[in-house]
């Protein structure tokens, strides 16, 4: 189904330059490589979401169901302050029609499974954070619709038919997140070593192979890096990190920890790109429009990664600072500890 013409769509000031970007059919090679990097990212997810179920308890989530707080307020940023942030980057940079649509189909996405790694290399609360992946591709099956009805009717004309949301994809992205989660969270009930095991090789694996496939999805869509306007660059580098910082201003003025704060920012900045890449490809026929609304969550998964490694290797390098610093206040203690334990012995004596 046909959502709308390319001719009804209003033009924006950058609507020249974005129009010279032609999307060149792909070689057999690139079409073998993503046929490839999709069986690898499937696997390399499930491998990941066992890892995160054998880190997690069932009380730590029965917890979180008992005080359901932190995930409410995960889901305000989720379903509210992401899509109003995505929606302002499109007017204040005045992206084109086709690349304000990737940003808010983006944007009114449910969280990705990526959001439970960054978690855990964080130290976040990853059991709030695996509730919070769950609960959002729930409700997406209503909030998707009515956020991308509600923001993208800036850019359509009134004839234009509604933008398909993939429901069967959403529940797949779901199963795909709590299938594996369950059956580490029986691992770890049953044997809590071999989980801890399954946690450490999962996560060191799942990540490593999301820059591997972040890398094959960047040599077959190489052409779309070369191409992007500096706007688009922009608003990809802005919306993970604004989504995390206002989720995580939003948490801390509601008294939340630190830990949970963290959670709950990560989960906010990291959508679900495969669901985003559904909604467009049902939605749209034509080829170059796929493309040009495509743009967008290509970036975003890319730059996405990227800036998730450099805060986990910042967040890791100040721990290990911290750690050092304590051990160096409490070596001196430690050293004077016999002493004084030699001296209460003469006096007993």
């Amino acid at each position: 189904m046909e959502v709308f013409n390319a001719s009804e769509l209003e033009e924006s000031p950058h609507q020249v330059q974005a129009a010279n970007f032609t999307f060149p059919e792909r070689a057999q090679w690139e079409i073998i490589l993503l046929k490839v990097n999709t069986v690898f990212m499937v696997l390399n997810t499930i491998i990941l979401m066992l890892g995160m179920g054998a880190a997690i308890c069932l009380k730590e989530i029965f917890s979180h169901m008992k005080r359901p707080l932190g995930a409410t307020i995960g889901m305000l940023g989720q379903f509210i302050v992401l899509p109003v942030t995505g929606f302002a980057l499109c007017l204040m940079f005045s992206l084109s029609p086709y690349e304000a649509l990737g940003v808010l189909i983006i944007s009114c996405s449910p969280g990705g499974s990526f959001s439970n790694v960054f978690t855990y290399w964080c130290d976040g609360d990853l059991a709030l954070s695996v509730m919070m992946t769950t609960c959002s591709s729930i409700m997406a099956f209503g909030g998707m619709p009515f956020n991308l009805w509600l923001y993208s009717g800036h850019w359509l004309t009134k004839g234009d038919d509604t933008i398909v949301v993939p429901f069967h994809s959403i529940a797949k992205s779901l199963a795909f997140v709590m299938g594996p989660v369950i059956v580490g969270m029986f691992i770890r009930h049953f044997h809590k070593k071999t989980a801890s095991i399954i946690t450490k090789i999962a996560s060191n694996v799942g990540f490593v192979g999301g820059l591997v496939g972040a890398t094959f999805w960047f040599l077959v869509y190489r052409d779309i890096f070369m191409k992007a306007s500096l706007f688009v660059y922009t608003a990809a580098i802005l919306l993970p990190v604004t989504g995390f910082l206002l989720a995580y201003g939003l948490a801390k003025l509601l008294c939340q920890s630190h830990q949970v704060c963290r959670t709950i920012g990560i989960e906010t900045g990291s959508q679900n790109m495969p669901v985003a890449a559904s909604v467009i490809l049902l939605s749209f026929h034509d080829p170059w429009i796929k493309g040009r609304i495509l743009m967008f969550p290509t970036l975003y998964i890319m730059l996405l990664l990227m800036e998730a490694f450099v805060g986990i290797s910042a967040f890791q390098l100040y721990k290990r600072l911290c750690t050092r610093k304590h051990k160096h206040l409490l070596l001196p203690m430690t050293k004077i500890e016999p002493g004084m334990q030699a001296e209460k012995a003469s006096l007993m004596v």
